[in-house]
């Protein structure tokens, strides 16, 4: 598949790190209540409002809350409690987490990363619910011609990627599995976009990186799959306050987001041909991105607390997080998360 290149990058600079996945109708199809606010908006609405009446939920562009966003029934569903839905355009997870943690925000969508720094700055949020997206959407590539066949080849070698992303966590437990010294490989942060430039100009060896970017890359046909990609995931969190208070809004959230992901699973076309228009790239790299994806929501359990616990033990000994965290502390205890997962 042959993609311009000037098409592929714009794209790519409009898009959220985290870019998830999809959405259905146009916005002319939200409803009166589906009220879009910016970031620093929310920030100033503060934790005064009544939560009771007011459900502040945060979406990052081309995601799957974006999704729920502008299908407007979960809007329809709060008018119906007497509550009222209000959106918040974030650029990524972590000001998302920023404002809840600020008390003005109930409810937002990240990747694994950013709750692992969230708590341990001493976020106040609870895991809800995920999406477990496959290994398929996500590696480590190099150019087609590269003489790096595989991780054991990475020693000595510059990566790019997004530090603290799961593209980070990826590189390092692909190290760990070939017992490599992280610091035998250097590591360059850059953003996504830039780094796919440093990457296509021979400035680094390897290039850690997910969906969609990575379907952008291998649809050009000059990189290699180290094959070494692993699950990652979309989590749902709400603030503690938001949960323990409110737990049958949550509910309503929870219910209308799971109804969603079973629409998106059945109109991957659909979804694509419109997130097309909304970032700037084809249709046909997002249709690839959508068909290996999941879109089933699932509960938070004792499997997940042990995957994310991974996660914020691997980047607390590459000293990328300050301090031990014990993820746990972030996981409503049982008989509270019975009341707010769908059955």
């Amino acid at each position: 598949m042959q993609i311009k290149r000037r098409t592929v990058l714009s794209g790519l600079v409009g898009l959220s790190l985290p870019f998830i996945a999809a959405t259905c109708a146009t916005s002319s199809s939200e409803s009166a209540s589906n009220t879009t606010t910016s970031p620093e908006t929310a920030a100033t609405s503060g934790a005064s409002n009544a939560i009771a009446k007011l459900a502040r939920l945060g979406y990052q562009k081309a995601t799957d809350l974006d999704l729920l966003r502008t299908r407007g029934e979960l809007d329809k569903r709060l008018q119906q409690q007497g509550v009222t839905g209000e959106w918040s355009l974030f650029p990524s997870g972590p000001p998302m987490l920023e404002a809840m943690n600020a008390g003005s925000l109930d409810f937002g969508g990240v990747g694994d990363a950013p709750p692992i720094f969230a708590q341990a700055a001493g976020g106040q949020f609870y895991y809800v619910s995920l999406i477990t997206l496959g290994a398929e959407t996500q590696d480590i590539v190099v150019l087609k011609n590269s003489s790096i066949q595989s991780t054991a080849d990475l020693r000595g070698k510059k990566v790019a990627l997004q530090r603290g992303s799961s593209a980070h966590f990826l590189l390092l437990k692909a190290l760990e599995e070939q017992n490599i010294p992280a610091s035998e490989v250097e590591v360059v942060s850059l953003s996504p976009a830039d780094a796919r430039g440093a990457f296509e100009q021979g400035n680094v060896d390897a290039w850690s990186i997910w969906d969609p970017f990575l379907a952008v890359a291998q649809a050009t046909g000059n990189t290699r799959d180290l094959k070494v990609g692993r699950d990652r995931r979309t989590f749902f969190l709400a603030s503690q306050q938001f949960a323990q208070s409110h737990s049958n809004v949550l509910k309503v959230i929870l219910e209308e987001a799971k109804k969603t992901g079973e629409w998106a699973s059945q109109n991957i076309s659909t979804v694509a041909e419109q997130f097309a228009k909304d970032v700037n790239l084809p249709a046909e790299i997002l249709e690839v991105v959508y068909q290996r994806r999941n879109w089933k929501i699932e509960p938070v359990n004792q499997q997940i607390q042990t995957a994310q616990q991974q996660v914020a033990d691997t980047f607390y000994s590459a000293q990328i997080i300050p301090k031990a965290i014990q993820v746990k502390d972030a996981f409503l205890p049982a008989e509270e998360y019975a009341k707010i997962f769908p059955s």
